[in-house]
């Protein structure tokens, strides 16, 4: 059984490994989009970003799942994909939760 796993935001000094949803191919409105890939990630770090949302110096909502530097293998695409391909590895640009 595949699990997926984030670290998310629970408030100022305070966050927890969870389960979180797998990714689809959906915008936050629940629309269908087809211009993206999904990344099984490979490695990642923490950022200077994480650590101020940690420390409470942040907007950020509590629930957010942190996270956004990160090397990735790309295991599924979206049609209108054109460029990167399944077992691709690569990096998401400005990216976090």
């Amino acid at each position: 059984m595949q699990t997926n796993r984030g670290v998310i935001y629970t408030g100022k000094g305070m966050v927890q490994v969870d389960s979180i949803d797998f990714p689809k191919f959906v915008n936050p409105k629940g629309k269908k989009i087809n211009h993206a890939v999904i990344l099984k990630v490979i490695s990642t770090n923490i950022c200077g970003s994480d650590q101020h949302m940690v420390r409470g110096r942040t907007t950020a909502p509590v629930g957010m799942v942190l996270g956004h530097e990160i090397t990735g293998e790309v295991i599924e695409a979206g049609s209108d994909v054109e460029f990167i391909k399944v077992g691709s590895l690569c990096r998401p640009f400005k990216t976090i939760g």
